[in-house]
């Protein structure tokens, strides 16, 4: 079932966001877990990074506040 963006803490949006411009260094490791456990961030060597599907969600969200 895939995640909607009204699924997610504002903490969790924040750090989607967040990390969607770029590395995110002070993501707590409880929250990067969870949105690792939502396919929405991955861990990688350097750190936890955004995944395709939390990058997609991101950009879907924020070009539908554009169109409002």
């Amino acid at each position: 079932m895939p995640i909607e963006w009204a699924d997610l803490s504002e903490d969790e949006r924040t750090a989607l966001k967040r990390m969607n411009r770029g590395p995110y260094p002070n993501l707590e490791r409880q929250l990067a877990e969870r949105l690792i456990s939502l396919g929405l961030a991955v861990d990688r060597p350097r750190g936890v990074g955004i995944s395709r599907e939390g990058r997609e969600l991101v950009i879907n969200t924020l070009l539908a506040a554009k169109d409002n």
